[in-house]
């Protein structure tokens, strides 16, 4: 795997890791889609709601190629799923 794809590995799993610390209510407020510049790469998050949970998928991409992508589903409670 190169480098900047590892890179781009990490920021994912540490911007999941740090929504999933922050509890539903926090990231219902982050509903709608955030660019956020780190580095050399772009990381988009996407907050939604459906029903009783919320959905969130983030993405690191550069140009036109995504490179990396995770995202889990959140429950009222602040419990989460990942899909596999």
């Amino acid at each position: 795997m190169d480098e900047l794809r590892e890179h781009a590995l990490a920021l994912v799993d540490a911007e999941l890791d740090r929504l999933r610390s922050l509890g539903p209510e926090a990231v219902r407020a982050l509903a709608g889609t955030r660019d956020d510049e780190r580095d050399e790469l772009v990381v988009s998050t996407r907050v939604q709601a459906e029903d009783d949970r919320l959905l969130v998928l983030v993405e690191a991409w550069r140009g036109r190629r995504t490179l990396a992508t995770g995202g889990f589903a959140m429950g009222p409670d602040g419990t989460t799923h990942t899909p596999h």
